[in-house]
Order: C-alpha cells, then sequence, then structure tokens
C-alpha cells in the first residue's frame, strides 16, 4: 500500500515537471524565435548601415576625385592667368617703348626741318660745302627719323590689334584641354603645357628684327657709318655756317657738340646694345637635355604645375 501511495506521488511529481519543463522549453523556444527575429532585424540594419557605408566611401572617394580635379582645374587657370598677365606686360611694355621711339623720332624729325626752314644762310662761296654738308646730313637725320617713326608706329598698330587674340576664349579654350591630358597622362618629370601661340613669339618672329632697325635708326643712323646720332651730327655745320665771322664762336660750338657726340656714344655703348638684345630661354632644348634633372627636381602634382613649362611652338 505504501509503495502504491509512494509510486503515484512519484508518478504525479514526474508528470507535473513534465509538464513545467516543456512549459519552459515551449517558452525557450518562443524567447528563441524572438531572438532569432531580433537577430534577422539586426543582421538586416547590419546590412544597410554596410550598404550605407559602402555609399558614403564611395560618395567620398567621388568627392575627392572631384575635389582633385577641381584642384587641377584650379592650378590650370592659375596657370593660364600667369600667361595673360605675361602677355598684357609684354604688350604695354613693347608699347611704351614704341610709342617713346616713334614719338621721340618725330620730336627730332620736328627739330631738323624747322631748323632748316628757319636757317638763314649768307650767299658766301666759301661756305657751299658746308651748306651742302649740312644740308645732306639733315636730310639723312629727317629720313632716318621718319622712317624710324613710322616703323614704330605700323609696329604699335599691329601688336595692339593682334595682342588679344592670344588671350581670347579659343586660346584659353585650347590651353585648358592641353592641361587636362597633361593631367590624365602625368608622369614624373613632365612639365606643364603652355599656349600653342603667344605675344612674345609673335614679338620674336614678327617684330623683333624692325624693331632692332628701327632703334638703330633712330639712335646711330647706321647708314652714316659712324656711331653718332644723326641729328647731333648734323649740328657740326651749322656752327660753322652760322658764326663764320667768328672763328672763336664756331670753334666753341662745333667743340660743345662734339663733346656731346662722345658722350652720347659713350652712353649708347652702355644702354644701346642691352635694350636691342633679344634674351631667348630656349625651353626644348633644355625640356630635352635636362629631363633627368627634371625628374630628380620633380615632387610631383600639384608641385609640377610650377615647374617652368616645357617646349614652346614657335607659331604666330
Amino acid at each position: 500500500m505504501a509503495l502504491d501511495v509512494a509510486q503515484v506521488v512519484l508518478t504525479a511529481f514526474d508528470t507535473s515537471m513534465s509538464r513545467t519543463w516543456r512549459e519552459e522549453d515551449r517558452r525557450w523556444r518562443s524567447e528563441d524565435r524572438v531572438w532569432r527575429a531580433e537577430d534577422l532585424e539586426y543582421r538586416a540594419e547590419e546590412r544597410k548601415c554596410r550598404n550605407q557605408e559602402r555609399a558614403m566611401r564611395e560618395a567620398e572617394q567621388r568627392w575627392r576625385d572631384e575635389d582633385m580635379e577641381q584642384r587641377h582645374v584650379e592650378n590650370a587657370r592659375y596657370l593660364w592667368t600667369r600667361f595673360v598677365e605675361k602677355n598684357r606686360r609684354d604688350v604695354e611694355e613693347k608699347s611704351e617703348q614704341l610709342k617713346a621711339i616713334s614719338n621721340l623720332a618725330a620730336l627730332f624729325a620736328g627739330f631738323a626741318v624747322v631748323t632748316l626752314t628757319q636757317f638763314t644762310i649768307a650767299p658766301d662761296p666759301v661756305l657751299t660745302v658746308w651748306i651742302a654738308f649740312y644740308g645732306v646730313l639733315t636730310a639723312i637725320a629727317v629720313g632716318l627719323m621718319t622712317i624710324s617713326m613710322v616703323t614704330c608706329t605700323l609696329i604699335l598698330g599691329s601688336i595692339l590689334k593682334n595682342g588679344k587674340s592670344y588671350v581670347n576664349e579659343e586660346a584659353e579654350e585650347e590651353f585648358m584641354f592641353k592641361c587636362r591630358d597633361f593631367v590624365k597622362s602625368y608622369r614624373t618629370g613632365d612639365k606643364p603645357p603652355s599656349p600653342r601661340r603667344t605675344f612674345e613669339a609673335f614679338w620674336e618672329i614678327r617684330c623683333e628684327d624692325d624693331w632692332k632697325r628701327a632703334f638703330q635708326f633712330f639712335a646711330w643712323g647706321r647708314p652714316l657709318n659712324s656711331r653718332v646720332l644723326s641729328f647731333l651730327f648734323s649740328l657740326i655745320p651749322i656752327g660753322w655756317i652760322k658764326f663764320y665771322n667768328s672763328r672763336l664762336t664756331a670753334g666753341l660750338f662745333m667743340g660743345v657738340i662734339a663733346v656731346s657726340i662722345i658722350v652720347w656714344g659713350f652712353v649708347q655703348y652702355l644702354w644701346g646694345g642691352y635694350l636691342t638684345k633679344t634674351f631667348r630661354y630656349n625651353r626644348t632644348s633644355i625640356a630635352e637635355s635636362g629631363s633627368s634633372h627634371a625628374a630628380s627636381i620633380s615632387a610631383g602634382l600639384p608641385f609640377d604645375w610650377h615647374i617652368a613649362p616645357g617646349s614652346v611652338d614657335r607659331q604666330v
């Protein structure tokens, strides 16, 4: 009897424990399903976060590429601005030179003509040679000054007409695309591009020789084969003709003119050659012979934007 009671009690306890365990198992399974659902949501959120992070990195890379491209555009624009400023300064410099020589040549020619028209000469057979000498020198002086004035005026008109054509929209477009190609095909040691047509090349090819000739006509009077101003040289016979009756006065006048000619020749020797000297920067030879040197000093972009440009096409 006691065994039966104990067995019934144990059976009831086992049944109760089994029921409790099954209920806990069901709760655990329910919690496991909730956890799995939450885990799936977390994984979905994680995938979404990773996609957003990848999109952010791609956007950041695109922004960086666009920023670098914009920086290259700004460097190219700065380089173009530097060429434009140099073109403007060259045009202003040459214009001032031509204006100065043209005005002075016209002034000296006017002096010579006024002297010729206002100078009265007494008829004297002794002065015939001096008068002929004076007439020839005055004609040479006026002719040379006129040629110099006309040449400088025409060159001035030419550079004022063509000066803006080297920095117009077409030239800027061509230069900017050359800069784009420079960036795309850049290798260490490459030099930035330069405009295809420049005022410097136009002056060197079309105007330099004429400018030198006009300056020499103005300064020296080359047909005289003497390194003096033809205008000053023409004053020598004036002193003898004007002061023929006073040999001392004529001698002093001619002596002062001679000293002036010597001083002028010295000044012209110091500065005349310097003004007509052509300073040419052979970029092509430097680019060829100094490629290893350029590679050694190359620091990569953006610093290579400030290396001296490469070869320049000598086109006008």
